[in-house]
């Protein structure tokens, strides 16, 4: 009998079914061995030599895997194609070999990114050696992350600065609490658009002020209603204009690459509002049972069978014009991507095959059409850039009409985007230098500057990315960790805020141990493990050079007495714990600051005991946007401006109008009005013309849940515009049902 040993058991049972008679497949359900959790099990004087224990709950599977071992002819190691699955082999090679149960059994490596019977055979016909770099790798990952939590730890317990301190975790909360700080600090600046309702051959349009009295209008050019004003009283309508200049353009947008594990998480959080953890849970659903490849890689690329597969779909279920001349090709951005790994893929194209539904249905679904879409045409645009100048020469207003002529890949995948407007498609009707054109109103709107958005895990999983800190198999759990600590939490648009302990532990990381919390010194480490798994650093001058720095710190911060670290902690939380500098004691007039207990920071009066004013920090904690939700700004006729689930709104207490760009600092009764008075007037359908398909009406709906669309017969279709009837009807009639992934 052959053994083959796998992390998980659900993974067990999909491969026991493709092996057969002679097989038997067990599971380690993960690791099964980690470092003693008590002082010295990492020896920093001896070689960073290393104790290990068996992990809680883990004797069972231990006794299966000793039990199955004796029994077996061969051993094959089957755990994840990562450095954590090398070393999960390496570990239990170790227990096997530590209680001499081999003999002269052999004992094999196998690895496969994809379970699927091809995969499997072809890794067994092809084993190898445990690869020493990458267990090296994960023992110096080991090794610093034990180092720091058992030497920095106890410094935060003793004065209750926090529960512990993690490598790659600070620096994520330190962004999150930094982007805060700029947020505090932000201060808005007014400013104003003027827009011109053009009409021409009865078709209508906007354009924007873009010249005024010779002089170039640009964003912040106008700063206050008075310079308004001063085009207002220059701008009478109706005014007669004329196309002065037109230029036109072709573009193109390439598809997509295939996902990694940090683009996937991305995706799953903006379409789907997986949090990292979830989506990571879900897809190693769907590759222990066969549907998905490896769902931790940072590469791009697909086999060539992949992309053969793929390509024969598209001709099949598309047509030609949607599949390119040569396959596309994508450069794995990482510099230390495995490129023998593949991006994340559906093992199968012809999802007919699949029995899936609830969560697991809707990321396959993302991930099939991720996969599909990589390898078809670009989609093709129309660009025509319009200037419209006033008879008088006085005004030049700019518009900008862009049509998608071909839908290329978008015909069934297009990116959401993180805090940023989806580029709208804004069609104008056909126009000629000469053309008349007829301005009949002029539109002015009040502005605001906006701070930068906080941190989704989608956009600082990008951040973290991009700054080269964590790796494709720990994002998730960095999410996971700081939430769970309590350093951050998540509001409800799902951002992230900084808890008081939160911004506790960041200052004091930031005054003492500097390089912790530093991204260019833990972008370094990342490097450095990387360059470890692939045998350019050995493994003692790695750690060796990390403690070196290290130890320092830890040696410098032991020194320092309480009273001053709380000093440099109010220091960095001055602003944030007192925006109008006033920190005096309402009680005594002392100063008030911060205060550390076991039970956590509080705001406490200097004076103490003298004086016994106290303050729950959690009460300052608050954002300005946070304080307000629960207190409607009343603006008066009965209209109120408030803070709900789905972002700021102005409501009269018979509609809610969404009011995203404005805070209870800048919405004013006249911008209230006019977005209550617009929803009214959008609100009302828009006859289209009559489907003969059903000889049903075609209404259009300028705004709905997901935005606009059309409605005929119990048929809803999104779009992005009012279509013409021609469109209407196509768009109707050929909407696709959807259903739930059931067998062909």
């Amino acid at each position: 009998m052959n053994l083959l040993i796998v992390e998980s058991p659900s993974k067990a049972k999909t491969i026991e079914k493709y092996l057969g008679r002679g097989w038997r497949v067990i599971a380690s359900v993960g690791h099964v061995r980690d470092l003693v959790p008590e002082n010295g099990s990492v020896d920093t004087e001896n070689n960073f030599a290393m104790r290990w224990q068996i992990m809680p709950g883990k004797d069972k599977q231990i006794k299966l895997i000793t039990d199955e071992v004796k029994k077996a002819d061969a051993v094959y190691l089957a755990s994840d194609p990562d450095r954590e699955g090398e070393a999960i082999a390496w570990h239990i090679l170790d227990i096997l070999n530590s209680k001499k149960l081999l003999g002269k059994t052999p004992v094999y490596r196998v690895a496969f990114h994809e379970i699927t019977k091809h995969a499997i055979m072809d890794a067994i016909e092809n084993p190898r050696e445990i690869d020493s770099n990458l267990v090296d790798a994960y023992l110096v990952r080991r090794a610093l992350d034990y180092l720091i939590g058992f030497e920095i730890s106890p410094l935060l317990w003793r004065r209750n600065l926090g529960k512990s301190a993690g490598r790659v975790q600070s620096v994520a909360v330190k962004l999150v609490v930094d982007r805060e700080r700029e947020i505090e600090d932000f201060k808005p600046v007014e400013y104003w658009s003027v827009s011109g309702d053009c009409e021409s051959n009865k078709k209508t349009f906007t354009a924007m002020l873009s010249r005024f009295n010779g002089d170039k209008i640009d964003k912040m050019t106008l700063k206050n209603s008075s310079d308004v004003d001063k085009v207002l009283s220059k701008l009478t309508t109706p005014l007669d204009a004329s196309v002065s200049d037109i230029t036109k353009k072709k573009t193109s947008h390439r598809p997509y690459a295939p996902f990694t594990t940090s683009t996937l998480q991305q995706e799953a959080a903006r379409k789907l509002y997986f949090s990292s953890k979830k989506t990571m849970s879900v897809a190693q659903k769907l590759y222990e049972n066969g549907y998905i490849t490896y769902m931790r890689t940072d590469a791009t690329n697909l086999s060539a069978e992949a992309v053969e597969e793929i390509r024969k779909y598209i001709k099949n279920a598309y047509g030609d014009k949607f599949l390119p001349t040569n396959p596309n090709i994508y450069v794995t951005k990482s510099k230390n991507a495995q490129e023998a790994h593949e991006a994340i893929r559906p093992t199968h194209f012809d999802m007919s095959e699949h029995e899936l539904d609830g969560d697991e249905a809707k990321l396959y679904n993302l991930i099939w059409k991720r996969t599909i879409a990589c390898q078809m045409t670009n989609a093709e645009f129309d660009s025509v850039s319009v200037d419209i100048t006033t008879n008088d020469k006085i005004a030049t207003f700019h518009c900008v009409g862009t049509t998608r002529t071909f839908d290329g890949f978008m015909k069934i995948y297009d990116e959401d985007k993180d805090d940023s407007d989806d580029e709208k498609q804004i069609k104008l009707p056909s126009l000629s230098v000469g053309d008349n054109i007829k301005i009949t109103k002029i539109n002015t709107e009040q502005h605001f500057t906006m701070p930068p958005a906080r941190y989704t895990e989608a956009s600082l999983v990008k951040k973290l990315e991009e700054l080269g800190i964590g790796r494709p198999s720990t994002y998730a759990t960095i999410m996971s960790t700081i939430v769970d600590r309590k350093y951050v939490e998540q509001d409800k648009q799902r951002r992230f805020h900084p808890t008081s302990g939160g911004w506790v532990i960041a200052a004091y990381l930031a005054k003492y141990f500097t390089d912790l919390v530093d991204v260019n010194f833990t972008a370094k480490t990342e490097d450095t493990l990387d360059d470890v798994s692939n045998g350019k650093i050995e493994k003692l001058s790695a750690l060796n050079e990390f403690w070196g720095n290290t130890k320092n710190m830890i040696s410098s911060a032991r020194d320092v007495k309480t009273t001053e670290i709380i000093d440099e902690i109010n220091k960095f939380m001055m602003h944030h714990l007192f925006s109008d500098n006033n920190n005096k004691c309402p009680k005594c007039g002392g100063k008030l600051g911060i205060k550390l207990s076991k039970f956590g920071a509080f705001i406490g009066c200097e004076n103490y005991p003298t004086c016994d004013y106290t303050k729950r920090l959690s009460d300052t904690n608050e954002t300005q946007e946070n304080k307000k939700t629960n207190e409607p700004k009343d603006l008066g006729n009965g209209i109120s401006f408030r803070i709900g689930k789905f972002g700021p709104y102005v409501t009269d207490g018979k509609k809610n109008v969404a009011a995203k760009k404005y805070n209870a600092d800048t919405i004013t009764l006249e911008i209230a009005k006019e977005l209550l008075l617009g929803e009214t007037k959008k609100a009302e359908p828009i006859e289209i013309g009559i489907n003969p398909k059903t000889e049903k009406m075609i209404y259009y709906y300028p705004t709905g849940r997901y935005g606009a669309y059309i409605s005929s017969n119990k048929v809803n279709v999104s779009v992005k515009e009012q279509p013409d009837l021609e469109t209407a009807i196509d768009l109707i009639n050929n909407k696709k049902t959807t259903k739930r992934f059931g067998k062909k």
